[in-house]
């Protein structure tokens, strides 16, 4: 078997951000890292949007990193910190919209060592050098200067290495001009001591550019819960030193103000049961409160440091502060990205001030709504996934995604559909049903007028404040229009039926009027030309040129003779440097597609003739990947493009997609200044060009009968469109996406969810470690006496989906469980479980013929050692047609049930190591036999396709996934198979043909392992097994998987699946990672197509390298070598490569590079999205 690997979803966490000015503009932008990618955002000061300029695949971890800026220079630079062993400084390039490596220096081995640098990155303020250090040990700075030639230089690196030290945070001080200096949070220990006992210190590195080495300047004692560093301004601009953040208290440190302590503690929300003080992380509290921290100073040094309460958002990894007055907190654990603006600077808010000098050491607050800010734009997020299956509930085209996302009280189902989200600014209804509607502008930027079209009339309204009809335009009302478009010098020329209208902005109307016999059928017209057809002459045109002194229509001397009936037209795009369009392109009822010229030495000659699978209903010309293209949608849904050659017009590079069963109408429109094709059939579609690739994606809206591109000061680049009898305008705020998620929100953080494919319910279980639910959380002030009554206690509880869970005790557990309504987002019933319970599995099992859901839980869960003070099974039935759960009973466990699933019957549990089978009972269910088959701990069953009650896979925490079977006679389970190496499993699934599984495991790989064909055979011939028994040794067996494929994804995989993806299309293995991914397996059925992709891999692998400095092949073999496997992220690299390389590619694979572009469209298009 070899598989095809694709990513539909890059992940969606952040793990580093920082700020600068990286394409040399006046605005700000923001550069996030997402785990293996590097994406360039730019904040939309004007909308308060977020735009995503690029993005691109480094295939490395990115681990940190930071921005800097040589004196003198004009743009901003980045300092890449990465598991390549390689310190790369990169910059942005808008032209080619891609990053370039400037100058990369190897410092160590790849991959996450603690003695490698690379975990931490600083720069100094002034750009001159950079510093990289290590978890342990491994501190280099390096000189940043230019050459002659005024480029990028590193300079040798200076180590600053330290045997036995822990480096907690980096951070470059501001000292002005002096000599770079860098601050760090570090301990040193020996062998003999615990860490935990070990003291911390804050060191200061200073360089030396006359000596050219790196001297250790300075140190002193800081808090062992000291965990980051935060520079303030020096020079001119402030005083100089860093704050050092630690459990409960900030305090500010310099070298040159080593006499007074500024000490100021971190407030604490009132009515905190926890006693544990507040940590910063990323510059606000791990809960998501913000502080405005004020440092008082003179000239000689800091006088008093001051703190306060601002406000709350969710936790954040990464916080950026815009001088355009906005905030981007990069979501920690779950949730949307977002963006805020300020309101205030948080003086207007009343709430206390602590100052290092009042000695208070109980400071508190009262958390409030937000005040000082306000949410502008979210950035989606799918992380963390937790669960994740595929169904098609709402009978869709394709199916949908249902995933558990987030942690605590900001998590949620989110229903995953591809297509891309639309924003509905304003429905209207008609007073008819119209069939086609355009945007015009007269002279200004915005468009003025919408024109709907009747059957038998025009309606135009007026856009302003309010859209009004207007009965003055000078467009003729009492007839439908075929086409409309504004004319060069202000007029409007109008095609009905039955003329030619040329309206003048004075008013004036000049109309041309076809023979008395004959109708106008369609038309098409840009700012100085206009073609028409008329209707049964077999394709008899006219063409109309604007006179460039007369400023009238001027019909052009001999008409066009098609020779088929014409049933659309449409005209090229004005290529810069042109006054007319070059070409005219007809849709004929002989199922063709022509393309005639309309240069003035050959105007209206045939060029080129496409043939289509059915007559034309719509076409449209747009300019895409600097070439024209040429979109026919046919009336049988299918929609079919082409190139035009510039010069002769010829048709090459056709594609084909099946949209719908509807006939296909296409309009072109302005998205991010880009131009696109909106294809409506029986659902509206987008195509246009990302990231170097032309896609062509759904739109998650309405069916649409007819959309025109819009323009208007409140919405720049929209969409106005008829759907039914309605008029709506539409916009399509993120095109660089392939989903959107309806996000269901949940209480606590998902741990497993099953489906009720009689009611369509699902049924999730829901537990937070060390956390109260807001019921407990009252109950517990009342107890404590925090509370003086019911009343006092629902005023503490604060709204945990912005201020989160309050913290419980340390093996303290809040759970509970759900029966939620996908269609609806409403809980139909909510079951929570006594404080302290664990929901940890859920399957359902029948029993005779009653379907249960059991629920395994445990008591005072602690998860290292994993143990428990007791444990349980809780059985439910259904009740209320499958909306509801019922009680059975619950039955007594000695260790915590990890994994429950239905086996013949029967109940299996697993307990650590241990299968257990268990039977109803009217009390409690009853025990039938226990067999120990791991070592370990049992972290995943899967049953067998085709024998489920004979034969399971079991996937052990550390020793991979063994197939065990069970003997009927003696009821026990003994190890058939298992893996010769040790796999640390997360998650597992099992083909359909019964001898392969495909699993995934904590370090990020995906591999696939089969029953060798003898052991199949054996079992088929015997499904106890006795026959490989008697050789099996205490734990495990002789018989080991036959490696299939192995291939390093680089996320930890949570879930996996088999499915169908596209209408009509074949099996997939679609997987889902921790950090929000998606990415399937395609199988190969083609031997050429293995080898067509294999040599395109390859190919690409030797011409191009990842600015990271990474090699490809090194980072998809990081744990084991990368096995029978294709990269398709690599290979769709391809369509970002340059001319030059792309020939090269395409002259050592033997195809012409235009059917390597249709390779890589089809295989995504067919199989995945």
């Amino acid at each position: 078997m070899f598989l095809y690997n694709l990513t539909l979803q890059a992940p969606t966490a952040i793990n580093a951000a920082i700020l600068g000015h990286f394409s040399g503009q006046r605005y700000q932008e923001l550069v996030v890292a997402r785990q293996q990618y590097l994406e360039l955002w730019r904040p939309d000061t004007t909308t308060g949007k977020l735009v995503l300029e690029h993005s691109e695949n480094l295939f490395c971890r990115v681990r940190s990193l930071a921005q800097f800026r040589l004196t003198g220079g004009s743009k901003d630079h980045i300092a890449l910190g990465a598991d390549t062993g390689t310190l790369t400084l990169l910059e942005y390039n808008p032209k080619n919209r891609q990053f370039v490596a400037v100058q990369a220096h190897d410092y160590g081995r790849t991959g996450l060592r603690r003695q490698i640098p690379g975990q931490y990155i600083a720069a100094d303020p002034r750009g001159r050098a950079v510093m990289v250090a290590g978890t342990e040990r491994a501190k280099i700075v390096y000189v940043v200067t230019r050459d002659s030639e005024a480029n990028l230089m590193l300079q040798s690196p200076l180590e600053a290495n330290k045997s036995h030290c822990i480096c907690f945070d980096v951070i470059g001080v501001d000292v002005g001009y002096e000599n770079p200096v860098f601050a760090a949070i570090e301990c040193i220990y020996d062998d003999s001591q615990a860490l935990t006992k070990v003291d911390k210190q804050l060191v200061y590195y200073e360089l030396d550019l006359g000596l050219n080495h790196v001297v250790r300047k300075w140190s002193t004692a800081v808090s062992d819960t000291a965990n980051k560093l935060i520079a303030l301004p020096g020079s001119q601009d402030g005083p100089s030193g860093v704050l050092v953040c630690s459990e409960g208290y900030i305090e500010y440190k310099h070298w040159t103000d080593t006499a007074s302590a500024h000490r100021v503690p971190i407030p604490s929300r009132t009515n905190q049961l926890d006693s544990r003080g507040a940590m910063i992380i990323a510059s606000a509290a791990e809960t998501g409160d913000l502080f405005k921290i004020t440092v008082q100073y003179t000239s000689d040094a800091v006088t008093r440091v001051g703190i306060k309460y601002f406000d709350t958002i969710a936790p954040s990894s990464a916080i950026s502060i815009l001088r355009a007055g906005f905030l981007f907190a990069a979501a920690q654990e779950g949730g949307n990205h977002q963006l805020y603006q300020f309101e205030n600077l948080g003086d207007e808010i009343e709430s206390p001030e602590f100052f290092s000098d009042s000695n208070a050491e109980a400071a508190q607050f009262a958390p409030h709504e937000l005040s000082s800010l306000v949410l502008v734009d979210e950035v989606e997020s799918l992380s963390v996934i937790l669960r994740s299956t595929v169904a098609n509930l709402a009978e869709e085209e394709t199916p949908q995604i249902y995933a558990l996302c987030g942690r605590g009280a900001r998590s949620s189902l989110k229903i995953i559909r591809h297509g891309l989200e639309v924003s509905e600014l304003a429905v209207s209804e008609l007073p008819g049903t119209p069939s086609a509607v355009w945007a015009v502008r007269r002279g200004g930027e915005h468009d003025e007028l919408i024109v709907v079209s009747f059957t038998d009339a025009t309606l135009v309204l007026g856009v302003g404040e309010e859209v009004e009809e207007v009965t003055d335009s000078g467009l003729l009302a009492t007839a439908p229009t075929l086409a409309l478009h504004r004319i060069d010098g202000g007029g409007l020329v109008q095609v009905t039926p039955r003329a030619v209208r040329h309206v003048m902005p004075d008013g004036r109307v000049n109309e041309w009027v076809p023979p008395q016999t004959r109708e106008i059928a369609c038309a098409a017209a840009n700012a100085r030309q206009v073609a028409v057809s008329l209707a049964r002459t077999g394709g008899h045109t006219i063409y109309f040129e604007l006179h460039p002194q007369l400023g009238v229509l001027r019909e052009f001397e001999e008409p066009l003779r098609v020779g088929s009936d014409v049933t659309c037209l449409a005209l090229s795009p004005v290529e810069e440097g042109r006054r007319n369009a070059a070409f005219l392109a007809a849709g004929c009822e002989d199922q063709t597609v022509r393309v005639f010229a309309l240069d003035a030495s050959r105007c209206l000659e045939p060029l080129s003739m496409q043939a289509v699978a059915e007559t034309a209903s719509s076409v449209t010309i747009v300019h895409q990947q600097q070439s024209l293209v040429l979109y026919m949608g046919l009336r049988n849904g299918l929609l079919t493009r082409a190139n035009i050659d510039a010069q002769s017009g010829e048709l090459d590079s056709t594609r084909t997609r099946f949209l719908g069963a509807r006939a296909v109408q296409l309009c072109s429109a302005l998205v991010r200044g880009e131009s696109v094709v909106v294809a409506l059939s029986t659902a509206p579609w987008l195509c246009h060009v990302h990231q170097g690739r032309l896609r062509v994606t759904p739109l998650s809206y309405d069916p649409l009968d007819f959309a025109s591109g819009f323009v208007s000061e409140q919405c720049p680049e929209g969409l106005v469109c008829v759907a039914g009898n309605t008029l709506r305008i539409l916009t399509i705020d993120r095109p660089d996406a392939s989903f959107n998620h309806a996000a269901i929100p949940l209480s606590l953080t998902p741990r497993d969810f099953l489906l009720n494919p009689q009611s369509r319910h699902f049924v999730i279980i829901e537990s937070e470690h060390a956390h109260y639910l807001p019921s407990q959380y009252k109950q517990a002030l009342l107890a404590q006496g925090l509370a003086t009554d019911s009343q006092a206690a629902d005023d503490a509880v604060l709204p945990p989906e912005q201020f989160g869970l309050p913290r419980s005790y340390a093996n303290g557990w809040a759970s509970l469980i759900r029966v939620l309504d996908p269609f609806t987002g409403e809980s139909t019933q909510i079951i929570e479980l006594d404080q302290g319970t664990a929901a940890v599995s859920l399957a359902q099992v029948v029993f005779g013929d009653t379907a249960y859901i059991a629920v395994g839980c445990a008591s005072e869960m602690a998860l290292r050692p994993r143990k428990c003070r007791d444990a349980s099974i809780r059985l439910y039935k259904w009740s209320n047609d499958g909306t509801g759960l019922e009680l059975v009973h619950v039955t007594p466990l000695e260790d915590i049930p990890q994994c429950l699933m239905q086996f013949g019957g029967l109940l299996l549990v697993s307990l650590g190591g241990n299968l257990r089978l268990y039977d109803m009972g009217i009390k409690r269910l009853l025990k039938k036999t226990q067999t120990s088959v791991s070592p370990h701990l049992i972290v995943s069953i899967r049953p067998h396709p085709h024998v489920p009650n004979q034969r399971l896979f079991v996937a052990d925490v550390q020793e991979s996934v063994r197939l065990v079977t069970f003997n009927l006679n003696t009821y026990t389970f003994h190890t058939a198979v298992d893996d010769t190496l040790p796999r640390y499993i997360t998650a597992q699934h099992v083909l359909d043909d019964g001898d392969t599984v495909v699993a995934g495991d904590k370090f990020g790989n995906m591999f696939t392992v089969r029953v060798p064909e003898r052991v199949s055979k054996s079992l088929d011939a015997d499904l106890t097994g006795a026959r490989l028994i008697y050789e099996k040794p205490k734990f495990g067996s002789v018989h080991k998987w036959d490696l299939i494929t192995e291939f390093h994804t680089g996320d930890i995989i949570t879930s996996l699946t088999t499915c169908s993806l596209a209408p009509g299309g074949r099996q997939v293995i679609l997987y889902s990672t921790l950090l929000g991914s998606l990415q399937v397996s395609v199988p190969f059925v083609s031997k050429s197509d293995l080898e067509f992709f294999r040599s395109l891999e390859s190919a690409i692998r030797k011409l191009w390298t990842p600015v990271s400095g990474r090699d490809h092949l090194t980072y998809r073999s990081a744990i084991s070598p990368v096995r029978s496997v294709v990269d398709g992220d690599l290979c769709e690299l391809f369509f970002t490569l340059d001319d030059d390389k792309r020939e090269r590619i395409s002259d050592e694979v033997d195809r012409t590079q235009q059917d390597i572009f249709k390779k890589l469209e089809d295989i995504r298009s067919m199989f995945a999205f």
